[in-house]
């Protein structure tokens, strides 16, 4: 249990670490964020200082104020995703490589039978 503990406050931190690299990168200051979650300089202060407690309401709102999106607040590594914009010609260009992965895959199963088929004959052969 500690150990879960420990780790939501390195969270914690992380994200209002992120939060407030990103203010200070943007050019704004506590009083611009307070304006516009309509609370006190002060309190917004105490919120990255980690005196008072951010609700899941606040933070979303300091998301979109930051313009930051979900993977670069929760620090998550996207770089293994893949989007793919599929055109006609892409479709086809798909196809052929499933086509030709298909034959290849069907000559290495044809190669690895006869293979089997030698050796088969091959021990029949020795055992005589």
């Amino acid at each position: 249990m500690e150990y879960l503990e420990k780790e939501i406050e390195e969270s914690i931190e992380k994200i209002l670490k992120k939060i407030k690299d990103t203010r200070k990168l943007k050019g704004l200051s506590h009083e611009n964020m307070a304006v516009e979650l309509n609370i006190s300089p002060s309190a917004y202060n105490k919120l990255e200082r980690r005196e008072t407690t951010l609700s899941l309401e606040r933070l979303l709102k300091i998301k979109q104020i930051l313009d930051l999106s979900f993977s670069d607040l929760f620090d998550i590594n996207s770089g293994d995703v893949y989007h793919q914009d599929l055109k006609e010609q892409s479709i086809g260009t798909v196809q052929n490589l499933y086509q030709e992965n298909k034959e290849i895959t069907e000559k290495l199963i044809k190669s690895q039978q006869d293979e089997i088929i030698f050796l088969r004959e091959l021990i029949n052969k020795t055992n005589k």
